[in-house]
């Protein structure tokens, strides 16, 4: 099986986006998205050349998938959105509270301001009598950077749980918003397989970013067999996509 996750920074290289997903759409089972607008009303001036029905215009191209979104708890920001090939025997798909939207914070110098909530996107599916589930997520955000903090730290256990209690094989799919030397990872990484550790990737921001970075990851249940792992440097959003096949 075949999946890729990738942040599509909102539809901001629409085109070159869509085109990669429509080449890879024959062989891929499972497409990840984070940042995905699906007929918002209302987006923050800030975003400039994004796509306000994203996640229908993905819709349109990959007609041999169903598309399951999860709304963001406010309308100007990205949601997450997980298609799946037709077929793919499907059994359960949910969203999760992680952390609700807070209205008004007015420290702002508080380096764990945050006002945007967040979700966990999960689907569970059988393929050969084999169970698995995958999660989809992006992190919070906040002024200090992508290093350790309570929320962070709270965010993480968090996910862990929920990836602890789910059934079968097991794949986080995610912009974390945080650096490979956090306690943040290592907490949702104890036990399980880091692909960005383990295929030795050194960045996961394309070049329009001109900073390399990781902050996207793979981490699978050692019940998932990887057969092969890659970042390819390719222009569609500010991040890269992330390739896993596997059984």
């Amino acid at each position: 099986m075949k999946l890729i996750s990738i942040n599509a920074q909102c539809g901001t290289k629409y085109e070159a986006l869509l085109e990669f997903l429509k080449e890879n759409s024959q062989s891929v089972d499972i497409f990840c998205l984070q940042e995905v607008f699906h007929n918002a009303k209302k987006i923050r001036p800030v975003l400039k050349d994004v796509r306000p029905n994203l996640f229908g215009e993905i819709e349109a191209v990959l007609t041999d998938f169903k598309g399951y979104f999860t709304p963001p708890q406010e309308d100007d920001v990205g949601g997450l959105a997980i298609f799946a090939k037709k077929g793919l025997e499907v059994s359960r798909v949910e969203n999760i509270v992680i952390f609700p939207m807070i209205d008004v914070i007015t420290d702002r110098s508080n380096p764990d301001f945050f006002t945007m909530g967040r979700d966990l996107q999960f689907l569970e599916f059988s393929k050969n009598g084999k169970i698995y589930s995958v999660l989809n997520f992006h992190g919070m955000w906040n002024v200090k950077g992508k290093v350790d903090t309570e929320k962070r730290l709270e965010q993480s256990e968090k996910i862990r749980k929920i990836f602890d209690e789910l059934k079968g094989a097991k794949i986080l799919c995610a912009d974390m918003n945080i650096l490979p030397s956090t306690k943040s990872l290592s907490i949702l990484t104890e036990g399980n397989i880091d692909l960005i550790q383990k295929f030795g990737i050194n960045s996961t921001r394309s070049a329009s970013k001109q900073r390399p970075e990781v902050v996207d990851y793979i981490i699978t249940s050692p019940e998932i067999e990887v057969l092969n792992f890659e970042v390819p440097s390719v222009e569609i959003s500010d991040h890269l996509p992330l390739v896993l096949e596997f059984n």
